[in-house]
């Protein structure tokens, strides 16, 4: 089973209408439906759902950064407003 962890504490709203609080580092499975609906909020990195005693390790003290630009080859999907 696949596992993501939240990356954010937030409210959501289940696919069913339900409201579900979701808070930060928890994980879920990577195909459960609130997952699949929300994925901005959920991240396969570990450390999201790390915790410790005292100060992070350094490593662990600053989330990933987010590629902003398109690797060579790959191709984003964006849409602009007219």
């Amino acid at each position: 089973m696949d596992v993501v962890y939240a990356i954010e504490s937030a409210a959501m709203s289940t696919p069913d209408g339900g409201s579900v609080l979701v808070r930060k580092g928890t994980h879920w499975p990577a195909d459960d439906p609130l997952v699949r609906a929300n994925p901005q909020w959920f991240a396969d990195d570990p450390r999201y759902g790390l915790s410790w005693s005292g100060p992070p390790p350094a490593e662990m003290a600053t989330p990933p950064v987010e590629q902003a630009t398109a690797a060579p080859g790959e191709q984003r999907m964006t849409r602009r407003r007219a």
